[in-house]
């Protein structure tokens, strides 16, 4: 079995590559520019691929604020270029797309495949079109996929731009006062390990899962007790706001594909 996946320098690719090579699968990684048509397209014609992880993607918020065409060049005209190329060969690959929980509209209890959407983030409305682009290719192209709705997670080699290793480089850097100032403290938020998304993800493939699943773990903890649960200092966390946003993944799905396949 041959798989490709792009993205496969980022903090999740790395862990879903070390984690398909452990397993002995036999994978091919994209090292190019997903924007890159002809790239793309050998790439795809010369393996035949059983399988693609596509999780090349522009990521952080104010990176794709700041460049939207960018953003959408990659996050959408990206998974374009695959599917493109996937129509050209005879073998359709099973394949999985990196979503994010960034699609859904905001509620105050766990957030389901089948709820509303109304993405807060450019980040997340990219993604979205993503998974709209997927959904309307696949119906024409009799392709089996599986778009993961990916919620928080953290590594600790994710840059500074995200909210872990900003968190410890400012606990790192506390003061003699041990005050720590946190933006939306309060927000509610399902994260775990970068590692363990991988795991989640392997774990789909292996079940040949179809459509769209939420990756998370179905617990939420607001900001403000995972920081403290970041070190063993007492600290005092100020905040600018004390009102909250809830972002827990509702994972009945996931686990009913996992368990039962």
């Amino acid at each position: 079995m041959k798989i490709g996946i792009t993205g496969s320098t980022g903090v999740l690719g790395r862990h879903l590559l070390k984690k398909l090579k452990q397993k002995k699968y036999r994978v091919v990684v994209f090292n190019y520019d997903i924007q890159e048509v002809s790239k793309v397209k050998k790439w795809i014609k010369k393996n035949s691929f059983d399988a693609i992880f596509h999780l090349a993607a522009m990521v952080p918020v104010v990176e794709c604020n700041s460049n939207p065409l960018k953003t959408c060049s990659i996050n959408i005209g990206g998974i374009v270029n695959i599917l493109e190329a996937i129509t050209e060969q005879k073998k359709k690959p099973w394949f999985f797309y990196a979503s994010t929980s960034h699609v859904y509209k905001l509620k105050k209890e766990p957030l389901c495949e089948t709820d509303k959407i109304l993405p807060k983030t450019f980040y997340g409305f990219t993604k979205w079109m993503g998974e709209k682009v997927l959904e309307n290719f696949s119906q024409s192209h009799d392709l089996t996929y599986c778009c993961g709705r990916i919620f928080s997670f953290y590594d600790n080699k994710q840059s500074k731009k995200f909210l872990y290793p900003s968190i410890k480089d400012k606990i790192k850097n506390l003061k003699n006062k041990n005050i720590l100032k946190i933006s939306n403290a309060y927000n509610v938020i399902d994260i775990q390990k970068a590692e363990n998304v991988a795991t989640t993800i392997v774990k789909l493939f292996e079940k040949k899962a179809k459509g769209i699943v939420n990756i998370g773990t179905g617990r939420g903890v607001s900001i403000k007790n995972f920081t403290k649960q970041l070190t063993k200092k007492k600290i005092i966390i100020n905040t600018n706001k004390h009102n909250k946003t809830y972002y827990v993944a509702n994972i009945q799905r996931l686990n009913s594909i996992i368990k039962n396949g």
